[in-house]
């Protein structure tokens, strides 16, 4: 069932169970109306013949008011007035054809009872007369009174199903005027090619809840181009890296076995294929980790002292620092304590430490100072390096990208995999060149509560 139905269903239970209780009170208050103007009257007529005749005795006067009371056509076109004492009439005038209701006098009550066949309506009153218990019964007919109610509950069970359907009618109408808009949509988005995903769904002219749910659905489209642009510029780069130092190492492997080489030609060779596989070793893991951060892998979380992780990432590349006689210095604050993965924020700050020493002549030095402000632990490494060139900062962070060209060492990953792993753990990453020369990369993370 669609919508639309659902919705005139619902509109339609609703309005019929509105017009079921208001016919219905209609029909309650009419009645009360009528039959409450009548007893009033009945029961005050009664009251009053019975206080006179609880006075008299047996006779002509007797008879004469309760057949002047049975003659009075203020309440209805015919009366019957009767009194009954000890199982004997002692007076009965009016219509001899209305049927009495079945009282006794030693059962009888003060109260408005319907006759037996229900045209007539009487006023029941039980009084004293000469010394002994009587009932004095005062009916009208009350046939035009059931015909009005009996004409107002036709027709308003008449008419309540047209209404009924009216209303109904004009619901799925309504329905289907409100879900258009969320129609056209659906149609615009049916529209929408897997492979061309620049379309976009029009706002339309109302500012409504559509047009919101049409914006929402627009910023939705703009992050899955985004992310399926950048899906495929991966790919594609990730097949244009891999294809050059693969195809390197198989002509190489190809020029080697060529024809019969001397050990040290075939030595030279495997180092240069192992040194080639181990670069390729070196980017599958990056793009293994890149692919594993960007499907949200859940990280192994814990608490970590940054500054112990420092000094943990200087001891390890210490034998580099060595090599090349660097001047490494660490300034890190005690308890500066960060929650996040620990194997994958120390890479972060191996990765900066270790193109650091890339890029820093012999002799130079390397600093690393990790401060706390505030809610947030920021970490600097900076070089004396050459520095980064001013068109390449803002490119620095994008995949397999190497400033000043393909002649520097690396795969273009690390400081991408560096952006992607700080986002993971809702931290940042900035770079900037030195004014005394050399960069300045700052990591900025939120400190733990």
């Amino acid at each position: 069932m669609t919508i639309r139905l659902w919705l005139t269903f619902y509109w339609a239970a609703i309005i019929a169970a509105i017009l079921t209780v208001a016919g219905f009170s209609i029909l309650l208050l009419f009645e009360r109306q009528q039959w409450g103007a009548l007893d009033s009257a009945l029961m005050e007529e009664a009251d009053t013949a019975s206080a006179t005749l609880s006075r008299l005795s047996s006779g002509p006067a007797v008879d004469a008011i309760v057949r002047r009371l049975s003659q009075e056509r203020d309440l209805g076109p015919r009366r019957r007035v009767r009194i009954v004492t000890g199982g004997q009439v002692i007076a009965d005038f009016g219509d001899p054809n209305s049927q009495l209701p079945r009282v006794s006098v030693d059962q009888a009550v003060a109260g408005i009872r319907d006759g037996r066949s229900g045209a007539f309506r009487f006023a029941i009153l039980p009084f004293r007369f000469e010394g002994a218990r009587a009932m004095l019964e005062d009916g009208v007919d009350v046939s035009a009174i059931r015909q009005s109610i009996a004409r107002l509950r036709t027709s308003v069970l008449l008419l309540l199903p047209l209404i009924l359907l009216g209303a109904a009618s004009g619901g799925y109408f309504i329905a289907g005027h409100a879900l258009f808009p969320i129609t056209a949509l659906a149609d615009d988005l049916a529209r929408i090619e897997p492979r061309d995903l620049r379309r976009r769904v029009s706002y339309g002219d109302i500012n409504d809840e559509v047009a919101r749910l049409r914006r929402a659905i627009n910023a939705l489209l703009d992050r899955v181009e985004r992310a399926t642009n950048a899906e495929r510029r991966f790919a594609a780069d990730a097949a244009h890296e891999l294809r050059t130092p693969l195809t390197v190492l198989r002509s190489g492997l190809e020029v080697t076995l060529a024809r019969k080489r001397a050990s040290a030609e075939y030595v030279e060779a495997l180092c240069a294929a192992s040194s080639t596989v181990i670069a390729l070793c070196e980017m599958a893991d990056q793009l293994l980790t890149l692919a594993r951060l960007d499907q949200e892998t859940s990280l192994s979380r814990e608490h970590i002292d940054l500054g112990a992780l420092l000094r943990e990432v200087a001891d390890a590349v210490e034998p580099l620092v060595q090599s090349k006689a660097l001047a490494l210095t660490v300034k890190a604050q005690d308890k500066v304590i960060v929650y996040g993965d620990p194997i994958l924020l120390k890479r972060v700050v191996i990765n900066l430490v270790d193109n650091a020493i890339k890029f820093t002549a012999k002799h130079d030095r390397i600093e690393v100072e990790m401060t706390a402000e505030a809610q947030l632990a920021i970490v600097r490494v900076a070089d004396s390096g050459p520095g980064i060139p001013p068109r390449d900062l803002p490119f620095i962070f994008d995949r397999f990208f190497r400033a000043g060209g393909h002649e520097r060492p690396g795969g273009g990953l690390g400081l991408s995999l560096c952006r992607e792993i700080l986002q993971a753990h809702r931290g940042e990453i900035t770079a900037a060149n030195c004014a005394a020369g050399g960069c300045e990369f700052v990591v900025t993370l939120p400190r733990a509560s």
